[in-house]
Order: C-alpha cells, then sequence, then structure tokens
C-alpha cells in the first residue's frame, strides 16, 4: 500500500505540474553516474533531528554587517511535516520561529499572487497548489515578534518575487509595522553603489532600531519604497541549481560578471542539493546531514564556505540551505566568524 500511495503522489506531480517545470527546468551538466546516496525519493517517515544553536561571536557585534556569515533557509516557509505526509516539495522541516529561534538570521521565501484572487501575498512553493506556507503578513508578524523578544538581534529577509506588485509587499510591511524596524540606505548608496564597507555595524543597527533588512529580487523601486531593498543592487549570489555534490561552486552566477571577478558586494551562497525522479527536481533530504555537514569533503558546508571565503577574500554574507536542523550548519557559521 505505501508503494502504491508513493507512485500515485508521483504521478500526480507530474500530471499536474509537468508543463510548469518543463518551462522552469534548466540545463543539467553531464556528470556520469551518480552515487547511490542521490535516490529518487526519500525517507517514508525520515525523523528529523532537533535543530541545533547558534553560537554568537561577541567580537562581531561592534563589526559591519558586511563583515559576518549568517545561516540563511531557503525557501523558509515551505515545511515538510507528517501532516502533509512530510511533502517533496518541502525544504524545511521546521517553522520559520523555530528557525530564528535557533539562530538563523537569513530568511528567504517565495511571494505569489494569490490564486483565489485575493490582494494578499501567498507565500508558496513555486507553485501555490504544490505547497502554500501562509501568507506574507503571517511572515512579517513572525518576523516581527522575534524582533521585538529580542533586541539585540538583526534578521535579514531575502524575498523573491513571483508577480504581486511593489505596493502590495509594501502595504504588508506597513501593516505589520515592519517598515519602522528596517534599514535604509542612505540616498548616496542606491543603485548599486553601497559596498560591503559602507554597511553600518551590527551595535549600530541595534542603536537606532533598525534592524531588518529586505531584499527584494525584482520590482524594487527604492524611490518608492526605500525599505524593501534591491537583490543584485547589494548583492551577488552563487548558482542555485546543484544536482551533484561536485557542482557546488563560489563563483558569481547573478548578476552576471565577467568569470573570476569578484564585486564588493554582499555574497550570497546557495548550499543546497536536488533529487530528481523522471527529471523533475525537488530538494533532496536523504543527504542533508552531509550537504550541510561542517567537514572539507566535496559537497559538504564546511568546504564550501571556506573555499568561498578563500575566493573572496572575505566572509561569505550568507550560507543559504534546506533543512538547516540537520548537518552542522551552526558549526560552519561560527567557524567563520570567530575566524
Amino acid at each position: 500500500m505505501d508503494f502504491l500511495n508513493h507512485c500515485n503522489m508521483y504521478l500526480f506531480i507530474v500530471l499536474l505540474f509537468v508543463c510548469q517545470c518543463i518551462a522552469f527546468q534548466d540545463q543539467q551538466l553531464p556528470i556520469g553516474p551518480l552515487p547511490q546516496w542521490l535516490s529518487l525519493q526519500d525517507d517514508d517517515d525520515p525523523d528529523p533531528k532537533q535543530p541545533g544553536s547558534r553560537i554568537p561571536v561577541p567580537a562581531l557585534y561592534h563589526k559591519r554587517y558586511s563583515e559576518q556569515t549568517f545561516i540563511g533557509t531557503h525557501d523558509a516557509v515551505a515545511i515538510r511535516t507528517s501532516d502533509n505526509n512530510w511533502s517533496l516539495s518541502g525544504n524545511q522541516y521546521f517553522n520559520v520561529s523555530t528557525q530564528l529561534k535557533a539562530g538563523v538570521r537569513f530568511i528567504q521565501a517565495q511571494g505569489h499572487n494569490d490564486p483565489n484572487g485575493t490582494s494578499e501575498i501567498r507565500m508558496c512553493h513555486f507553485n501555490c497548489a504544490l505547497m502554500d506556507g501562509g501568507s506574507l503578513i503571517e511572515l512579517l508578524t513572525t518576523v516581527k515578534l522575534f524582533l521585538e523578544e529580542n533586541p539585540h538581534e538583526v534578521v535579514t529577509l531575502m524575498l523573491v518575487n513571483v508577480g504581486p506588485p511593489l505596493e502590495r509587499w509594501a502595504r504588508a510591511f506597513y501593516d505589520t509595522g515592519l517598515d519602522l524596524l528596517s534599514y535604509i540606505p542612505p540616498p548616496s548608496k542606491t543603485y548599486g553603489n553601497m559596498k560591503t564597507g559602507d554597511w553600518p555595524t551590527i551595535a549600530e543597527m541595534v542603536s537606532t532600531n533598525k534592524r531588518l533588512v529586505s531584499f527584494l529580487d525584482k520590482g524594487a523601486d527604492e524611490s518608492q519604497v526605500p525599505f524593501l531593498l534591491r537583490e543584485f543592487n547589494y548583492m551577488f549570489e552563487t548558482t542555485f541549481t546543484v544536482d551533484h555534490p561536485s557542482q557546488f561552486s563560489c563563483e558569481p552566477s547573478r548578476p552576471w560578471y565577467i568569470y573570476g571577478y569578484i564585486p564588493d558586494r554582499l555574497s550570497l551562497v546557495n548550499h543546497f542539493l536536488y533529487a530528481s525522479f523522471l527529471g523533475f527536481r525537488y530538494p533532496n533530504a536523504s543527504y542533508a546531514n552531509t550537504t550541510n555537514g561542517a567537514g572539507f569533503r566535496e559537497g559538504q558546508l564546511g568546504e564550501h564556505a571556506v573555499r568561498c571565503r578563500s575566493l573572496y577574500e572575505r566572509r561569505p554574507n550568507y550560507l543559504l540551505v534546506d533543512f538547516f536542523n540537520e548537518g552542522d550548519v551552526f558549526d560552519v557559521e561560527y567557524g567563520m566568524n570567530a575566524y
């Protein structure tokens, strides 16, 4: 019966989303035979381990925001639980509140137009029929509650805009009061002029109570909404479609730069691995304990972070992972920040 249920689940995904998935598929690199751990399906009952805890480095409190490394959660609101039969669409096992309490300081999520036709922004994974993680208001309320309860912490939001107009994003910040907690760069540092040395220290952000940094990947206009920062005016990120542990890269992928050039901007290192079924990608939970490991084997977060630090000649700023509770993500963060 379990086998039949799995077959039905996969067929449903294939039939319902074939058009969308084909449209979004990237070219895959020819990498030869894959090792056994890259299985086509994850465990029926994964029994996720409890999250670890962030280890602060007090000396960094008086260092610039841009001088430290933060662990981030990829598709933070796409949660696998027993209630949704450990949906393969989920990228995390624990909700955003738990992520923040554990020590995650960089939250990434996708915002979509509500398929029901309301003006509400829904935080979905790829498609709201596939996984709906709640509303933007709910996400922002969770973040605000954490900031209120932790007055010395700084949180970053990386919001992927899959359609909603800017005014709806802004309205959610106004309605939750997060516009008042949001960091706004000086006017002279907008439009790509902000270098890593221009960011304030954590202590300065705390003293002014501007402790939320929010990026929008598309549709931002800082002349109209100054607290929603246009992502690629302030940072670059590495490739995010990785099917094999040998493919984790440190080179800037977005926006495009001449190969080998490292811009003086914040850095987002994508470190999450996909598995696949009939050509359709889904987050690889089976290997997450190794992918998020602090060691120096190929494909581990520790190795990837050290390699990027060497290339950038500074700490990578954001390490974005799936299933943050697996592996040793906070050990990697501490290793980056303490030395």
